[in-house]
């Protein structure tokens, strides 16, 4: 039983360097986000609940600057403060959400808010 094992963890090892040699990696590709259907309602529903129901950005006097109290608010603000919405929402060291007890917004949810603005933030 040993020798047999020994021998197939062998031909495993000896397939995987072969896979590995053999082919060229994939080259990364953007064209999830050429595919992907994002509407401007289901991001703005990512938000409501990871940035306006925490009293962080609700509008009407909110602590932060930011107001993404409506739809038009949240698109208001992108358009004058892409840059820096893009480097605190979705870019690799992404700091919102910060509130507390509020797990951080999962790569996929970023991804889709990038490809949304991206778009142009269509409805």
């Amino acid at each position: 039983m040993r020798s047999f094992l020994t021998g197939l963890g062998f031909i495993l090892c000896c397939a995987y360097a072969w896979s590995c040699s053999s082919e060229k990696a994939p080259e990364p590709s953007n064209t999830a986000c050429d595919t992907m259907m994002v509407t401007s309602a289901r991001i703005y529903a990512i938000i409501q609940a990871s940035c306006t129901n925490f009293n962080c950005h609700p509008g009407g006097g909110s602590p932060v600057v930011a107001d993404f109290s409506s739809l038009a608010e949240l698109k208001g603000y992108i358009g004058s403060h892409g840059a820096d919405f893009r480097l605190r929402m979705t870019s690799a060291n992404a700091d919102m959400p910060q509130s507390q007890g509020f797990p951080p917004l999962s790569r996929a949810v970023r991804d889709s808010i990038a490809c949304w603005m991206e778009k142009g933030m269509p409805d």
